[in-house]
């Protein structure tokens, strides 16, 4: 809508008379004489000083008052006689010159605006057919009504508020509809002000009412005083004087104009005045051939006007496509949400904000707190009103042109019979003019942003240099203020040691004390300022890198379409064709088939990195999510009874021990207290009967010793083992697990369900599973938590899912994929996985890989804190690993080694591996989990036969 650039405001041509030089405004009047009275009391010098200076004021020259200004004389004067040819055509509005809320009657040029909904909010424009580009000609327009509106609350926005306005004036051809609008025109409002490029200046002519004839004058004429100029006339009087015509608008062919909002006009060019001027005035109806030009549009073709339905894809150049489109055609109107706002804004409506978060360029946030406006009550009249006035349109829905139920609704609006609807594709590869303006656009935004850095850099090293500069102040003031009092000092030493010399002098006597010295150090002088002498440094150009000028679509920072519309609809674009009603198809870009191939690949790009928003969890997570649930419920109580039994065990082991301490020291009590003066015999049969006791007790021990057979829980195979409730003795397989270790698990499974429940809940082939940049989005939509990397101590998710690719890993094309099949008998595979995970480990960690240990903090053991600290009060209660011989109660994992034969003392870790078969070895010789699986028809054969299909 034109430059941004506002020029000066148009100034009077005729002024007042100026004052004269060194002639005050206003003369101030002489002080009054004061009242003689109590004069028998004043002194007479006093009452003789008074009386001569009232003198001196009386002998000073009066200066007269000037008079208010005479107003300036009319230079108009009557337009003579012409003979010249006149112009034919009869002056009226045309359709594509007009507002869509503009309603004209068929004669007499009579102008309605619709005044219901929100559109009443908004300016009507009409600009007439016959423009002047000479001569002097006069339009009027009179305000038949104003219409009454409600009364809207008060929302701050001062122009809803304004219920009625009419604006008249000049404009050129093409320009905006709206007067006051860019630099394209010039008009008066009915307050009295004057408008130009959004400036208004105020009480420029006079305010006008219901019935008042306002009247424009434009002064072309080249030998006239008044040339290049335009007044407002009401009632056919004067009310503005004639006003300068901007230079954007000098030496133009400017048209009779009208906006209004909420009122009834009545326009009239001629022949005959409604309200004549003080001087003859020829109206624009009666100009000269040779001072007008008439606009006149082609008739359609086929007696048909054209509808133009633009499908271009999200953020590959539609609305720039559309901007050039119209830039060559200009007898097309765009029927969109933005040209609804553009509309607004031209007719002075303030918005709270530009672009929300939930904006896009297809659907604008609207943010005017106006309720009309704020709905979609504007965009229901242009669509009622768009398909009733005979001009060209081009209907622009990103959204809307792509789906075929919405462009085959949109469509129904405008009769075949009257409109030819064509759908314009534009899509694939633009061609050279497209991207050369592209890559202008792109530079020009690089240039712009590294100007604002360069700007940046300059201002932050001009401040460090003003405080360089501050601070050498500051040290050169120090200087001198040390060099000055040291001045002083020297001074006043020369000065007491001149006194002492000529005392001593006055007595004879010998004076040998040493002059002071003058300091040597002179005042600095102040530095020059470095910067004087700097030239103007000017910012880098820009340049676009081979990667830039590859790019065929300005990236702009407002999308086309919001994610949430985005994810929702693009799976179901199409191609429009003639099956959907239209009367013809045109490709701009890509033709035929490479358009409907352009847009599949398109749309199979999007399905892997774009996300599903309004993707919701099915019946099937939650199914197997209680499951697990249940599962790992019942493993924390088997982790508790099996930790209750290993301190009842201990505890009545101690009491053996106990009571066996106890029956030894009585025995020996009572052999003590035995004298020894029984008989041989009896000392020998009663030491029989103790040989006899004692190797019943050493049977009972050895009983018992037999009953605490030691477990070796390390030769367990993690995944030959049938029940992980109970691998031997009693012992679940999960029993030296960790807090990090059940947290671990469950982050194993919850990404092994949440790829399957993905597949499943979005139920489309084409997609391949969840897109590693969108894993925390569908992690937080599954399980309501948040999935942070730097709880499980790693900075990317990619790293996240490292940790556990035992279980799910990332494909090369950055998709998250389980190793174990959707459906599983139980959850056992995942137990076994993490103690095989937790072994491996420990191994590491005990041959000194640090990078081994799992530092899990916050989140990470969501869901886990019950259980650590259920695991935590077994520990405090003596339960647990540390009554069943903890390595640390008993000693470290060396101590431990020692009692049950340390994996040293078995042969290194290497020698283990060879006696036992590596860990990788050992899944050989015993079967390797995956092809175990296989044998046993595991989750891995299904997961394969899954991937094989």
């Amino acid at each position: 809508f034109g430059s941004s650039a506002r020029p000066a405001p148009a100034t009077l041509l005729f002024l007042p008379a100026p004052i004269e030089p060194g002639r005050p405004a206003a003369m101030a009047a002489p002080p009054e004489k004061k009242q003689k009275t109590g004069e028998e009391d004043k002194p007479e010098e006093e009452t003789a000083a008074e009386d001569a200076e009232m003198k001196d004021e009386e002998a000073k020259p009066k200066e007269e008052v000037p008079k208010a200004p005479e107003p300036p004389k009319e230079l108009e004067v009557d337009a003579p006689a012409c003979s010249k040819p006149k112009v034919k055509d009869t002056m009226c509005f045309l359709t594509p010159d007009t507002t869509l809320n503009v309603l004209q009657s068929e004669h007499n040029n009579v102008l309605m605006s619709l005044n219901e909904g929100g559109i009443r909010h908004l300016y009507a424009g009409a600009r007439a057919n016959i423009g002047v580009k000479a001569g002097r000609y006069l339009f009027e327009v009179k305000i038949v009504e104003f219409v009454t509106v409600p009364d809207l609350p008060n929302t701050g926005n001062r122009t809803v508020m304004m219920k009625n306005m009419v604006r008249v004036g000049f404009s050129t051809a093409g320009s905006s509809l709206v007067l006051g609008c860019g630099t394209e025109n010039i008009c008066f409002d009915s307050l009295g002000g004057m408008m130009h490029n959004d400036h208004k200046d105020k009480h420029v002519g006079a305010k006008c009412d219901r019935d008042s004839v306002m009247g424009v004058l434009l002064n072309l004429e080249k030998d006239s005083p008044n040339f290049n100029t335009i007044s407002l006339f009401k009632d056919g009087q004067r009310v503005s004087q004639p006003m300068k015509l901007p230079e954007s608008l000098q030496g133009k062919t400017l048209f009779p104009h009208v906006s209004f909002k909420n009122a009834t006009l009545h326009v009239n060019c001629g022949p005959a005045h409604l309200a004549p001027l003080p001087f003859s005035c020829r109206l624009v109806q009666d100009a000269s051939k040779a001072d007008a030009v008439v606009t006149k549009y082609e008739e359609p073709k086929a007696g048909k006007y054209e509808v133009l339905f633009p499908a271009g894809l999200p953020d590959e150049g539609t609305f720039d496509w559309l901007d050039g489109f119209l830039e060559k055609n200009n007898s097309y109107m765009e029927l969109s949400d933005r040209a609804i706002l553009s509309w607004a804004a031209q007719s002075g409506i303030w918005r709270s904000r530009g672009h929300g978060p939930m904006s896009s360029n297809d659907r604008p946030d609207r943010n005017f707190h106006v309720p009309e406006l704020d709905d979609d009550s504007v965009k229901r009249a242009v669509y009622a009103m768009a398909p009733m006035q005979g001009r060209n349109y081009v209907v622009m829905e990103v959204r809307g042109n792509l789906l075929k139920d919405e462009r085959t609704q949109i469509l129904s609006h405008f009769d075949p019979a009257l409109f030819r609807r064509t759908a314009c594709v534009v899509m694939g590869e633009p061609p050279a003019e497209f991207k050369k303006k592209s890559q202008q656009i792109m530079l020009q935004q690089k240039q712009e942003a590294s100007d604002k850095l360069f700007e940046a850099k300059k201002l932050e090293e001009r401040r460090k240099k003003m405080l360089a500069k501050k601070q050498k102040e500051l040290e050169t003031i120090k200087r001198k203020a040390e060099f000055e009092k040291k001045k002083v000092e020297f001074e006043k030493k020369k000065q007491e040691w001149e006194e002492k010399k000529k005392a001593a002098e006055e007595k004879e006597e010998k004076f040998e004390e040493e002059e002071p010295k003058e300091p040597e150090e002179e005042a600095p002088e102040e530095e020059k300022d470095a910067d004087e002498d700097e030239k103007e440094e000017e910012p880098p150009k820009a340049e676009l890198t081979d990667e830039e000028k590859k790019v065929f679509f300005v990236a702009r920072d407002t999308k086309d379409l919001t994610p949430m519309v985005m994810s929702a609809s693009f799976p179901k674009f199409s191609v429009p064709s003639k099956e959907d009603g239209f009367d013809d198809v045109r490709y701009e870009w890509a033709k035929g088939p490479k358009s409907e191939k352009y847009l599949k690949e398109w749309i199979l790009e999007r399905k892997l990195n774009t996300r599903v928003e309004d993707l919701q969890p099915s019946a099937w997570f939650s199914q197997q999510w209680a499951k697990w649930g249940t599962a790992t419920k019942a493993w924390h109580h088997k982790m508790t009874e099996y930790r209750t039994a290993l301190g009842q065990k201990s505890a009545a082991k101690a009491a053996r021990e106990a009571k066996k301490a106890a029956a030894k020291k009585a025995a020996e009590e009572k052999e003590k207290k035995e004298g020894e003066d029984q008989k041989v015999g009896e000392e020998k049969k009663e030491g029989e009967e103790k040989e006899e006791q004692k190797k019943e007790e050493a049977a009972a021990m050895e009983v018992d010793e037999e009953d605490e057979e030691p477990f070796d829980f390390d030769a367990v195979d993690v995944f030959g083992a049938e029940d992980i409730l109970n691998v031997g003795a009693a012992t679940p397989l999960f029993k030296e697990f960790q807090p990090e270790d059940w947290a671990m698990m469950t982050l194993r499974f919850e990404l092994h369900v949440l790829t399957h429940a993905f597949r499943r809940d979005v139920d489309d082939p084409e997609r391949l599973g969840i897109h590693l940049d969108h894993l925390a989005f569908y992690y937080q939509r599954y399980f309501k938590k948040n999935l942070t990397p730097r709880d499980f101590g790693v900075d990317t998710f990619a790293n996240l899912v490292d940790l556990v690719n035992d279980c799910v890993f990332v494909t090369p094309q950055k998709v998250l994929e389980s190793q174990l099949s959707a459906e599983l008998e139980t959850f056992g595979a995942f137990v076994k996985v993490t103690e095989e995970a937790r072994r491996y480990r420990t191994l590491r960690l005990a041959l000194g890989e640090e990078s081994a240990e799992l530092k899990l903090s916050g989140s990470a053991f969501y869901g886990q804190r019950a259980h650590k600290k259920q695991w935590n009060s077994h520990q405090n209660q003596g339960g647990g690993r540390q009554q069943k011989g903890d390595w640390q109660q008993k000693g470290d994992w060396q101590q431990k080694g020692q009692q049950k034969g340390d994996w040293q003392q078995k042969g290194d870790w290497q020698q283990k591996g060879q006696q036992k078969a590596d860990w990788q070895q050992k899944g050989q010789q015993k079967g390797d989990w995956q092809q175990k699986g296989q044998q046993k028809g595991d989750w891995q054969q299904q997961q394969q036969q899954q991937q094989q299909q």
